[in-house]
């Protein structure tokens, strides 16, 4: 009795399924491999985006909350200075200014600009402050008539290209501070402080 032989041809038959399931499983793998660093990815990145976003809001409040300390430090400094008549005094005043109004411009919170100003013209021998846009245009102003308007029609063109804080003295007398507000890279705009000369007989 002979023992029975392999069927004629099935070595290669079940070689060639075998090269067929490898070849099959393979794309499958780097499929599945693929999926997998792309969900790590995407989970990665969303992680990223909530902490920044966590990160921003917790700087904006904190922006804020220090903005309304330096406010009140910055009002008393306005008044001190206000009353200091050198040219130095009313540098320093200009570049505090001008680092206040920047924060609320970048927020875009002209309404807080206008209280601001508001606060200001009520210092002593203070007669107007506006704030003029990169465009130009009177954005904020303690003369609600000038809102809108051209600023180039109120101030003397050149002022609103000055590249620092500036203090220019009138023939009559007055004075006029001339704070540019930059940007990291543009300048936002120009705050104009118009003071008029002070009356010596009252002291003010």
């Amino acid at each position: 009795m002979t023992e029975p032989t392999d069927i004629p041809g099935s070595q290669p038959q079940a070689a060639t399924l075998t090269s067929r399931l490898t070849r099959t499983r393979l794309p499958l793998w780097i499929s599945l491999a693929l999926l997998l660093l792309w969900l790590l990815t995407l989970g990665w990145h969303s992680l990223a985006l909530s902490r920044a976003e966590a990160q921003l809001e917790k700087d904006r409040e904190a922006m804020t909350s220090q903005f309304e300390v330096d406010r009140g430090t910055l009002l008393g400094q306005l008044r001190t200075r206000m009353a200091d008549d050198s040219d130095e005094a009313q540098r320093q005043l200009g570049m505090a200014l001008a680092w206040a109004v920047r924060g609320e411009m970048i927020r875009n919170n002209l309404d807080q600009v206008d209280q601001f100003f508001g606060e200001i013209v009520k210092l002593p021998n203070t007669e107007r402050v506006l704030l003029a846009g990169s465009d130009g245009k009177v954005l904020v102003s303690t003369d609600r008539r000038h809102l809108g308007a051209e600023a180039t029609t109120l101030v003397a063109p050149e002022l609103l290209l000055l590249p620092q804080v500036t203090v220019r003295s009138e023939a009559d007398g007055s004075r006029i501070l001339v704070v540019p507000v930059m940007g990291l890279n543009t300048r936002l705009g120009t705050v104009i402080v118009s003071s008029r000369q002070a009356d010596p007989l009252s002291g003010m």
